[in-house]
């Protein structure tokens, strides 16, 4: 009920995540497991070839649905020092703790990008306010 008064339309088994920046190309989608688990996945578009992140979650698609505020919030100061860039973002928050997203690019001497992206799930702990702190 909360979903549809918020405007969502849950789908049983997949549900798109959509960011509030539309500049945002990666992709993020949920789907429903057997076991009534839900997988979060995360299709990195970057130069080269696409990256696959997949991240299983013990949290229902509502639950899911919720917490997605549109965007991912820094946790780290963004370390850049023209070569690599690095930061954690919290994607989401959930009552069992939080979902991040780590990302590195590194420019190569040839002027080429590459990137290397990370899902993680912590237990115990969410975000707020730029930190990380216990539920």
């Amino acid at each position: 009920m909360y979903l549809a008064l918020m405007g969502l339309n849950m789908n049983t088994y997949m549900n798109v995540l959509n960011w509030t920046d539309e500049q945002i190309p990666h992709r993020l989608w949920i789907e429903k497991q057997e076991d009534d688990t839900t997988r979060l996945c995360m299709k990195i578009v970057k130069d080269s070839e696409p990256e696959m992140l997949y991240l299983n979650l013990e949290a229902s698609q509502t639950c899911i649905l919720n917490a997605w505020q549109g965007s991912a919030f820094p946790v780290t100061d963004a370390f850049d020092d023209g070569c690599v860039y690095s930061q954690v973002r919290s994607l989401l928050n959930l009552p069992q703790g939080c979902v991040l997203w780590s990302l590195t690019h590194v420019l190569l001497p040839d002027g080429k990008k590459i990137s290397t992206d990370k899902l993680g799930f912590i237990p115990g702990m969410r975000q707020h306010n730029g930190h990380l702190i216990s539920v």
